[in-house]
């Protein structure tokens, strides 16, 4: 049995996990989801960014490829036109992925989730920037046990 809040595991039996505290006999209220609401408005938005690219893509790809089909062979038309579709469609996918995620928020893996509930129990801060850093001295630091026997000998 895992904790739901930090992911320590636990023995069978224990109502309370022995890291964080959490009830583990009570679901967590994480795992409910709520679905946002989506507005009107934003709807609107979403039908018009995603049903213009795709009407004007096959309005242009059908257009040129008229007036392709009589310069070149049926088998180019038919490639080109292959190929415009799955442009067309990719770009349609990856808006999709776009409003997804605006609407939905990020979605975390079930790993990445635990690693951030339990840094934020613990207080754990995540692993250090260089830039957050402050200026290393240009003499070496002694260490604690040097100036103590320092201090000792006199």
């Amino acid at each position: 049995m895992y904790c739901p809040n930090c992911g320590t595991e636990s023995t069978q039996g224990l109502n309370y996990c022995n890291r964080c505290g959490n009830s583990l006999s009570a679901p967590a209220q994480d795992a409910e989801k709520v679905r946002p609401a989506v507005s009107a408005s934003t709807a609107w938005a979403v039908g018009l960014t995603m049903g213009l690219p795709f009407l004007i893509g096959l309005g242009i790809l059908f257009g040129s490829l008229t007036d392709l089909a009589q310069k070149l062979s049926a088998d180019v038309v038919a490639f080109i036109m292959v190929c415009g579709s799955f442009t067309i469609l990719g770009s349609v996918l990856m808006l999709t992925r776009f409003w997804m995620r605006l609407l939905t928020g990020p979605k975390r893996s079930g790993l990445a989730s635990l690693i951030a509930a339990r840094r934020a129990a613990t207080g754990e801060l995540g692993p250090a920037r260089m830039s957050t850093l402050p200026n290393t001295p240009a003499a070496p630091i002694s260490s604690v046990t040097e100036h103590t026997t320092r201090t000792l000998r006199k």
